[in-house]
């Protein structure tokens, strides 16, 4: 699995307590998904259509405690809400870019009874209880089961991070076509789960989407409710699959073993990362991959998954230098609409995308794209909560971001003995006012300090290299050292932007009669200094 940058600090999983609605030892486990299989199509004529497909898939109990299993359906009285919740989601990689193919048409399973039976997990034990799945024990489901519209409902009813939902007025409770109240809204299911549509609710996929060359791979999530977000990272996973047109029909072959992570960890190339908002709502996963320099120019490809959070997002903000070129930005949403996408701006070190009616909810991957002028560095980005809620307002992410970040470098050695030694003090951030560097050598030494914003490479013979352009050699004045042996020179950075991204190359000279430079120097090493905005 691809590695993961270290989880922020509203991200470190165990470091935080419970959700809410903890039960101690309950643990399930999603242990595989395979076998997408074709159920039906509907629109314009291939290859202009919509169609659904659904896969198999495995769990079981690797906890302490028998997980609640309460068939949602079971006779008349009000619907039963402890129950696990499957989620889907197919996705393609093609052209550096990973995107979800399956959109809000593709709705959640809600689960039945469960077999109670050993496998994976274990030796069961077997509660003979259908409305528990016993410690140890295994369940599956096939295609066919989960493409039954019967127990497929909205995605927007269930509390991803609590796993929960509210059968009253749900979609179930409403039927298809709805009933008139008191019936729409007392619990009880009024819908039978029959339709003459064949992609209605299940998992949809575009025909034209499936023709594009590249990667497919499709997505599970296993909700269980009382589960502790710490114990859910193997409730999740995907797995590679290749869809095939026979002229007449869809076929989709298994390709590579099922794997536990994000679909984003399905990125060629990507680092992928993730935290959540504390012990309050759930996970984001934010992919980066960037490619180039091409012109001068780095591409940034940005992927967020929203694993569970329940609030979602309506913000995604990335530090960039205010002076740092930023062009070609583009967002990538599911619904195909551009009236609502979000809108790219550049406030103060920040570039800023943010939504217009359609936060990134749960069980959904968004992309957001840009070239940029600086190569990427260790950082982080934000996403903003789009609704008000428990926790934190925003959720801070570790992955890569655009440059300018402030360094220091060593060029090259210095010559002759002594050899002063100038070593910076603090990062030429901006701004830095008590930036400086620091020059050690003999006492009271007398130090000529010289810049350039230019590099060189002169040979002054005897060993000795000039490290800066002769052309723009600049003097900093004549200097004594202290008693101690060290010169403290202050380089203050001021609080200009403009100078992001700006080095100046260094060297001293100490005044030394018979010295190997000119015959009065010996010299120190050369350093480089590059301004920026971290």
């Amino acid at each position: 699995m691809r590695y993961r940058l270290a989880l922020t600090m509203l991200g470190v999983f165990g470091a935080v307590p419970a959700q809410s609605n903890t039960v101690p030892g309950l643990d399930a486990r999603l242990t595989g998904i395979e076998d997408p299989r074709y159920f039906g199509r509907r629109g314009a004529a291939h290859p202009n259509g919509e169609i659904a497909i659904a896969y198999s898939y495995y769990v079981c109990n690797s906890g302490a405690v028998p997980i609640g299993w309460e068939g949602p359906f079971d006779g008349p009285q009000p619907m039963h809400t402890n129950h696990p919740m499957w989620s889907f989601m197919v996705v393609r990689e093609s052209g550096g870019r990973i995107v979800q193919l399956t959109n809000d048409g593709t709705f959640v399973k809600h689960g039945s009874s469960p077999a109670n039976s050993s496998g994976l997990c274990g030796n069961c034990q077997n509660p003979h209880n259908s409305a528990v799945l016993g410690v140890r024990c295994d369940d599956a489901y096939g295609q066919t089961t989960n493409a039954n519209r019967y127990y497929l409902g909205p995605t927007d009813e269930i509390d991803p991070w609590l796993c929960t939902w509210d059968p009253v007025h749900s979609y179930f409770d409403r039927g298809d076509p709805e009933v008139p109240p008191p019936g729409n809204a007392d619990g009880v299911r009024s819908m039978n789960g029959v339709f003459t549509d064949p992609v209605k609710n299940r998992v949809t996929l575009q025909e034209a989407d499936l023709l594009v060359a590249g990667q497919f791979h499709y997505f599970m999530r296993l909700l269980v409710q009382g589960e502790d977000a710490d114990n859910r990272l193997d409730n999740f996973g995907h797995r590679q699959m290749t869809p095939s047109w026979t002229g007449s029909t869809w076929t989709f072959v298994d390709v590579n073993p099922f794997v536990h992570g994000s679909v984003l960890d399905a990125w060629p190339g990507a680092v992928v990362s993730m935290a959540r908002n504390g012990d309050d709502d759930g996970t984001f996963f934010v992919g980066v991959k960037v490619t180039g320099p091409v012109s001068g120019l780095w591409h940034y490809e940005y992927a967020v998954h929203n694993l569970d959070n329940k609030r979602g997002a309506a913000t995604l903000r990335i530090p960039v230098c205010p002076s740092t070129l930023v062009t070609n930005s583009g967002f990538r949403d599911i619904d195909g609409d551009p009236l609502n996408d979000w809108t790219w701006s550049r406030v103060g070190g920040e570039l800023t995308a943010q939504a217009s009616t359609n936060a990134l909810r749960w069980n959904q991957v968004f992309n957001f794209w840009f070239d940029c002028a600086t190569a990427p560095v260790a950082g982080a980005v934000t996403l903003d909560q789009a609704l008000p809620g428990p926790g934190a307002l925003t959720v801070t992410v570790a992955t890569q971001v655009p440059g300018g970040s402030a360094g220091v470098g060593d060029i090259g050695p210095g010559c002759g003995s002594p050899s002063p030694v100038i070593a910076a003090s603090g990062l030429p951030v901006i701004p830095n006012p008590s930036f400086g560097l620091t020059i050690t050598t003999s006492p009271d030494a007398g130090i000529f300090l010289f810049a350039s914003p230019l590099p060189g490479l002169v040979q002054l013979g005897n060993g000795c290299v000039q490290y800066l352009d002769n052309l723009t050699v600049t003097t900093w004045g004549f200097r004594v050292v202290d008693s101690s042996g060290v010169l403290q020179v202050p380089v203050p950075v001021p609080n200009r932007p403009d100078f992001d991204g700006m080095p100046l190359y260094w060297q001293a000279a100490q005044l030394v009669v018979g010295g190997p430079a000119l015959d009065v120097f010996t010299l120190s090493n050369g350093v480089v200094t590059r301004v920026g905005c971290r």
